[in-house]
């Protein structure tokens, strides 16, 4: 089940839906991806099946997101879904679609599109700078522990999330390595 909609591709992760550029396709098969690489294969399968009413609370805090305490602050887990239309899923699949349709293959090989009268720009610069946002929703090890990062939230809540297995996402750079 999809977790993000078109109303999370705005502003700096701007993705028209249209004819030739469906993000449905792009969401359908990259969120499945990220949530596994940050969460484990088990604790993805328990989102997958997220439903508001029937899901269980830990399930709906990683989803809907949630306040809790470290130290005297309070911070706040937006989850995954959220009403400000701002999810690390978004920005994942915002990176796979810019990679995906840079170049698209002809029957005469790669071609990159062109514009009469324009020019081709890469989509580098776009992919790292979302990259380092989707770094920072999802959290990294020495990230600072008041930031609200899934990450964070996790290691907050370590022992409700016996299954969780997290892998770092790192962002790409400018030269693709």
């Amino acid at each position: 089940m999809a977790l993000t909609d078109t109303g999370y591709f705005t502003h700096d992760i701007n993705l028209p839906e249209g004819t030739y550029n469906t993000i449905t396709e792009h969401r359908d098969r990259y969120e499945k991806d990220i949530l596994i690489q940050l969460l484990g294969y088990d604790l993805w399968k328990l989102i997958d099946a997220y439903n508001v009413s029937t899901s269980p609370q830990r399930i709906k805090d990683i989803v809907e997101g949630k306040e809790y305490t470290e130290g005297i602050y309070t911070i706040k887990w937006n989850g995954l879904k959220n009403t400000d239309k701002v999810s690390l899923l978004a920005y994942y699949i915002y990176i796979q679609y810019l990679k995906n349709n840079a170049v698209t293959f002809q029957n005469t090989g790669a071609v990159s599109p062109s514009v009469e009268g324009g020019a081709n720009v890469s989509v580098a610069g776009l992919i790292q700078r979302a990259g380092y946002r989707l770094r920072d929703l999802a959290g990294y090890s020495g990230q600072d522990l008041y930031a609200a990062s899934l990450y964070n939230f996790m290691l907050n809540y370590e022992s409700t999330y016996p299954e969780w297995i997290f892998n770092e996402f790192k962002p790409y750079n400018a030269f693709g390595i």
